[in-house]
């Protein structure tokens, strides 16, 4: 036996013991499975956020038009539920609808590309489980446009900043371990996901599914 192989098996025995089998019915004193606790530093999540990255943000807002892309991400903590980053936004085509003076204008900004400092304030919904995030920017992102210096970016980034958003957990919701021509799916419920001591922790609750 390979020590690949020796792995393998020590995993899957580990997971066999610690979870119920799968449809059998869990005795009276039995006691609820524990959580499992993944913890992700800061370093980590920039450094995945990273990978995706030029990324398209849809701005879902009645008010805006045009592309929005969060071109880059060089700063990123964790604290009170709060992701606080600093990165480069860029935009094009871009048309908002803003009211100036009790009258309702459309603000053609065009192309624009500046620095913001952003506070994406988390909230797990545990009876949907759903992890929505709302961004906030801070004073310093209200510069100027290197392109539009004649025009101010609250319209843009009043729009971005004006709702919730989902955030996919469909890759936390799953894992298989193969054992030879064999795949015993786990299925991870999340149950909470917080940000604190500049880390994302996500509270999962393991259940066996039927080996394929």
């Amino acid at each position: 036996m390979t020590r690949h192989t020796f792995l393998r098996a020590l995993c899957l025995f580990t997971v066999l013991l610690l979870l119920p089998h799968a449809g059998a019915s869990a005795p009276a004193n039995a006691k609820p499975l524990r959580d499992i606790v993944i913890t992700m530093p800061a370093e980590t999540v920039l450094a995945s956020l990273q990978k995706i990255l030029p990324l398209t943000i849809p701005s879902q807002h009645p008010g805006l038009q045009g592309d929005i892309v969060l071109e880059s991400l060089d700063r990123l903590s964790i604290a009170n539920n709060v992701l606080s980053v600093h990165g480069v936004l860029s935009g094009k085509n871009l048309l908002v609808a803003t009211n100036i003076a009790g009258q309702n204008i459309q603000l053609k900004l065009g192309q624009v590309s500046l620095p913001i400092n952003c506070d994406l304030q988390t909230r797990f919904d545990q009876a949907s489980g759903q992890l929505f995030v709302r961004p906030r920017f801070a004073n310093g992102s209200q510069a100027q446009a290197q392109n539009n210096p004649a025009g101010s970016l609250d319209p843009l980034l009043g729009a971005l900043g004006s709702r919730e958003y989902p955030v996919d957990l469909e890759a936390l919701q799953m894992l298989n371990i193969r054992m030879g021509d064999r795949t015993i799916p786990i299925a991870m419920q999340p149950v909470n996901i917080t940000g604190a001591d500049n880390s994302l922790i996500f509270r999962l609750l393991p259940r066996v599914g039927s080996p394929k």
